[in-house]
């Protein structure tokens, strides 16, 4: 009769416990990180007078992201007055991004993107700029961020005493999945 030592039977079973624990990490998905964006911006706003967008702004920034590094964004939006428009007095917005192609895309310095949508508010602020407060959206991404989810707030300032042309600073925080 052959006695095989518990260190010899044990073996085998410690492989396969390690085998499985890969495996299982493996099939977890895609981590959840920290996503944190500060961006300088300037946004074009045209002017429609009509529902669905009483204007439109074409955002354009440049920043840091965490994880993503230096990032351009790039934006559109629908503006839309809080009750009603006063061209004489402060005024109060809201704004929602486009989706898709023309929605929120953080791109990276080696092309890598981050696709989100957002919305929000604008609030006049006694002597200083508007405050910019709201949420975001992950929907996807391209290169290592394929397949991206997450969310989260964003808040700022936008100087709009320009009319057309803003001007401002946005922080996003909140969390991202790869």
């Amino acid at each position: 009769m052959i006695r095989r030592s518990r260190q010899a039977t044990s073996l085998p079973a410690l492989c396969l416990a390690v085998a499985a624990l890969f495996a299982a990490s493996a099939q977890a998905g895609p981590k959840d990180r920290p996503f944190k964006a500060t961006l300088k911006i300037t946004e074009s706003v045209g002017f429609t007078g009509a529902a669905p967008c009483f204007a439109i702004g074409l955002i354009s920034g440049v920043g840091q992201a965490t994880p993503m590094g230096k990032v351009r964004a790039t934006s559109q939006d629908c503006i839309n007055p809080l009750g009603m428009f006063d061209p004489n007095g402060p005024t109060a917005y809201q704004f929602a991004s486009s989706t898709g192609p023309d929605g929120l895309v953080f791109t990276a310095s080696n092309g890598d993107r981050v696709f989100a949508v957002y919305s929000g508010t604008l609030t006049p602020q006694p002597n200083g700029p508007h405050a910019v407060a709201g949420h975001f959206v992950i929907t996807g991404g391209s290169g290592r961020f394929a397949g991206a989810t997450g969310g989260g707030s964003l808040q700022g300032t936008e100087d709009i005493s320009r009319v057309v042309v803003g001007e401002g600073e946005i922080a996003l925080s909140g969390s991202i999945a790869y």
